[in-house]
Formats: structure tokens, C-alpha cells, sequence
């Protein structure tokens, strides 16, 4: 078998490796399709998709997480459509690999990455945003270690202070895609920003208003 055969072998092999979405779609994750990726199949699929590898105290799902990076953001539609939708890759077939594994798993990293800015691109959503984005999902990752990992001095030690206005109740999946779908509406397309008094209103998470904090 010759080079170009071969590679024309795993390009087929990649288009029909598939799975089954949950509105009954089909889609390759390896040869992924753009127009399967609605916030339908976001929604569903990052709200069954438990944060650390499923080791937390109790189920708190990517899509909460992901609502909980948009709300820490500042107002700023733009920033939040990218906060919202910066784990969007995990929702298609390909679960997220603790960070520490990720090095080993090259392959599958580039294929997660491939899925994730085809995302950002059918919503016209600028990558270049993940710079922005990334403090806040840091501030995220605190609070989460807080509210829902065991006290550990040696994990996730340089972490910032976890703001106090702001604690995690863990919602189920359904709850959790109901969630990111009101988000993902209020942001993209009434073109609202989420604040503090829309998460307050919602389960998920309790939250402290501050006077001046909107």
C-alpha cells in the first residue's frame, strides 16, 4: 500500500468512525462536520461531561463550569460568547484529558482542538479571545477547588483567592443543560451579557450581590 493509499485509507477510516448525537444525528469526531455542532448538542453534551475526570464530591458538569467562566468575565458579549463555548470540544465524542495526560495524548489533543475552532468559527466567535478568557477560567478553577475538591495543600496550589460572592451548588445534567441554554440564548442572541443578577435568578450557583456589583 502506497503513501497517498494510505492516507487516503485513514481519511475514510476517520469519516466513519461515528457516533450517534443525542437528536439522532450522526458525527465523526476524527472528520467533523460544522453543521451538527448546534447549541443543541453543546448544551447536551458539556452538561453530561463531569469536570476533573468525574473525581469531585458530586456531579458538576463542563456546561456549568463554562456558564460560571461567562459570568466571572466581564460584560462584554463578545468575551463571554468565547467563554461560554471554550470547552465546546468536549461536548462531541472526544472527553477532555486531565491536563497532566494531555502531553502523552498529542493525537487526540489536535482532534479536540480541530473540533473546538470549528465551534468558534460557525459562531464567528475571534479564537485570539482565549487570552482574554483564560484568567477567568483560572478564577473559575479556584472556586471550583474550593466548593467541590477535597482540601490539599500539594493540588492546584498557585491558584488566585477564590472570590467569597460566589459559591457552586452542582446541578444535575439536565438542570445543567437547561442552564447553558439560557446563557447561550441571552448571550448570542439577545446579545445580553450575563451578570451577577441573571445567575442569582438561576439555579446553580448562590451568589451575593454586592452594592455596585451588577
Amino acid at each position: 500500500m502506497g503513501y497517498e493509499t494510505a492516507l487516503l485509507t485513514d481519511e475514510l477510516r476517520a469519516r466513519q468512525a461515528m457516533i450517534q448525537l443525542a437528536d439522532g444525528s450522526m458525527f465523526a469526531p476524527l472528520a467533523p462536520d460544522p453543521a451538527h455542532m448546534s447549541p443543541q448538542a453543546i448544551a447536551c453534551g458539556l452538561a453530561n461531561a463531569c469536570r476533573f475526570g468525574g473525581q469531585t464530591r458530586h456531579y458538576y458538569s463542563v456546561a456549568q463550569h463554562s456558564v460560571l467562566v461567562a459570568a466571572l468575565a466581564p460584560g462584554d458579549e463578545e468575551i463571554q460568547k468565547y467563554a461560554l463555548l471554550h470547552d465546546a470540544e468536549e461536548a462531541f465524542g472526544l472527553p477532555d484529558l486531565p491536563t497532566p495526560m494531555k502531553p502523552f495524548f498529542p493525537q487526540f489533543v489536535e482532534a479536540q482542538g480541530r473540533i473546538g475552532r470549528m465551534v468558534l468559527d460557525r459562531y464567528r466567535v475571534d479564537p485570539g479571545l482565549k487570552r482574554v478568557v483564560k484568567p477567568f477560567d483560572t478564577l473559575a478553577l479556584a472556586i471550583e477547588k474550593r466548593d467541590l475538591k477535597e482540601a490539599s495543600d500539594g493540588y492546584l496550589h498557585d491558584l488566585p483567592a477564590p472570590p467569597d460572592h460566589v459559591r457552586i451548588r452542582p446541578l444535575s445534567p439536565r438542570p445543567a443543560e437547561r442552564l447553558f441554554r439560557a446563557a447561550m440564548t441571552r448571550v448570542f442572541e439577545k446579545g445580553r451579557a450575563i451578570d451577577w443578577e441573571w445567575l442569582s435568578a438561576r439555579p446553580g450557583f448562590e451568589v451575593r450581590i454586592r452594592e455596585g456589583r451588577a
